[in-house]
């Protein structure tokens, strides 16, 4: 049990649990209640602690307090409800230091005493929590979560009321340790063996509402003339003896803390075999990440930028190692891939805009659907406290935007190194436009040649005998040799662009990819991390509170 100097670590746990709790999106109003009731309580001078006599209309409240004290300190009478408010019996010598306690409690009628065996004790008579005066059940409501502790008064025939039971001894059966029951009337029961029936049934009700090894006492207070007066003289006696003012309020403010940590552990899922375990497994996740990924995958379309790396690698081949023929396909294939068609165009040559417009090109639909499921999943595995919020979560317009960020930053990082000079170069391409250069002028000289000798034949002029290499006309053999190397050269420079456009698209890709799916992974992890990383700050803060309580 908590003692007095425990109580400032037990009440620093439970704020530590409140603000864990709101971070999480839960109601913590009831918590900061018990807080604040705590503090005021603690701040009250003296040591006598407040014990209420509660019951049901016709219990015998007020004869059991009058009988206790040896007077009349409160008036019983035939006609009910009797009592409208609290009466308070005091120690004298505590009755200024008390007054400012019974007001916050909710008592105004005090009547003080001189009995040494009570000398930290006030007890208060209340209304009847049955009381056909509604205002009188208020009261009540009012002023038993203020008190220490709590003497149950039982009528013989009505100790199974349902109001009781229900609406009182199982919310407050935290209490339990300060409570002692008091069933009056003892006359009315019979013999020894018959109350010792009843006892009995009434200490299995008491278990079912979760109260077990209180003591019960059978008293008659106010017993007709030469009747037994039952247990009175060991329920003063217990009263005095056994309940110690400091321990008395030190354990009721800790269990009231230790039952709000509780509650707010049902509402979180931590209570139990759930305490610690994520709303949704490992396995769940991971298909989540790997359909979302796949689907933002496909968003990007990472094929469609490999494509455009080759295309891209190969008009720039041609532009250095094509010679004339090849640089003017080159020019050509720029304004097919960039031009009306734009940077989206699954022509496009700039594997970089082509990335960076993804938008232009589809929607997000396929990769929410995924991350909305895993949500739901969450949520319906939640408890019902925090359904909304997780709900919340999956909202789709969030998650869409979310994701439209993360696509947008995967892909700005991913193509941030290929953006600007990234593609490739070769020192091979230089040179095979040279010697391309080369035969492209000895094919126009052959042609050109040819064309001479045609316009003089026309002209009917003497020409000279064609120079021969074995046997084979020179113009002939600058035409014929300058297709077949330049053929040649074509087909190497096309390989080496190839290679060079795998490689890049390999580098482009791969960055992009891995981007795309860190970034998603993030952005898919990032709700259910934060909810799950206040679940696990509030578990630490519970169990700080039940360390400290």
């Amino acid at each position: 049990m908590a003692s007095p100097r425990d109580l400032g670590g037990c009440l620093e746990a439970l704020e530590r649990v409140a603000g864990a709790a709101e971070r999480l999106g839960l109601d913590a109003t009831g918590a900061r209640g018990t807080l604040a009731d705590a503090r005021t309580r603690l701040g009250f001078p003296g040591t006598a602690f407040v014990c209420a006599l509660a019951g049901g209309t016709g219990a015998g409240k007020s004869s059991l307090l009058n009988a206790l004290a040896g007077r009349e300190v409160s008036r019983p009478g035939a006609t009910r409800p009797v009592t409208a408010e609290p009466v308070a019996w005091v120690p004298a010598d505590a009755a200024a230091e008390l007054g400012p306690l019974l007001r916050w409690v909710g008592v105004d009628k005090v009547v003080s005493h001189h009995d040494p065996r009570f000398s930290d004790l006030c007890l208060l008579d209340l209304p009847d929590y049955d009381s056909v005066e509604a205002r009188h059940r208020a009261t009540v409501d009012q002023v038993l979560p203020r008190v220490d502790a709590v003497c149950w008064v039982l009528d013989p025939e009505k100790y199974n009321d349902r109001v009781l039971h229900e609406d009182y001894l199982r919310p407050l059966a935290h209490h339990a340790d300060r409570a002692v029951f008091v069933v009056n009337r003892r006359d009315v029961i019979g013999d020894g063996g018959q109350v010792a029936a009843l006892t009995a049934d009434l200490r299995r009700t008491l278990a079912a509402d979760g109260i077990q090894g209180r003591p019960v006492f059978v008293v008659s207070a106010d017993p007709p003339d030469g009747a037994d007066r039952g247990e009175l003289e060991d329920l003063r006696s217990w009263l005095s003896e056994r309940l110690q003012a400091k321990a008395v309020v030190a354990e009721r403010l800790a269990a009231d803390c230790r039952q709000r940590g509780a509650e707010l552990a049902l509402q979180a899922g931590l209570e139990g075999e759930q305490a610690g375990r994520p709303l949704v497994g490992d396995d769940a996740r991971r298909q989540a990440r790997q359909r979302a990924v796949a689907a933002a995958s496909s968003a990007v379309d990472v094929e469609g930028v490999r494509r455009a790396c080759r295309r891209r690698t190969l008009a720039e081949a041609r532009a250095a190692g094509a010679g004339p023929l090849g640089r003017l396909l080159a020019v050509v294939a720029r304004a097919r891939g960039g031009g009306d068609q734009g940077p989206a165009s699954a022509r496009s040559i700039d594997p970089v805009a082509y990335a960076r417009a993804w938008r232009g090109r589809s929607t997000l639909s396929r990769t929410v659907n995924p991350v909305h499921d895993l949500l739901r999943r969450a949520a319906t595995a939640a408890p019902p406290a925090l359904r909304a919020e997780v709900m919340g979560l999956a909202r789709p317009d969030r998650l869409e935007e979310r994701l439209t960020e993360a696509i947008d930053g995967a892909v700005a990082q991913g193509t941030a190194d290929h953006a600007v000079g990234g593609q490739p170069r070769s020192f091979l391409w230089p040179l095979i436009g040279v010697l391309q250069t080369l035969v492209t002028v000895a094919f126009v000289a052959g042609l050109l040649w040819y064309l001479t000798l045609y316009l003089a034949g026309r002209a009917q002029a003497d020409l000279p005998d064609l120079p021969t290499v074995r046997d084979v006309p020179v113009p002939l053999l600058l035409v014929i040799g300058s297709l077949l190397v330049g053929w040649l050269l074509a087909r190497l420079l096309s390989a080496s662009a190839r290679r060079a456009g795998r490689r890049w698209a390999d580098r482009l890709t791969g960055d992009l990819a891995t981007t795309v799916a860190a970034e998603v992974d993030a952005a898919i992890a990032e709700p259910l991390s934060e909810l799950e990383a206040a679940r696990s700050e509030l578990l630490v803060a519970l169990s700080d509170l039940r360390s400290s309580c």
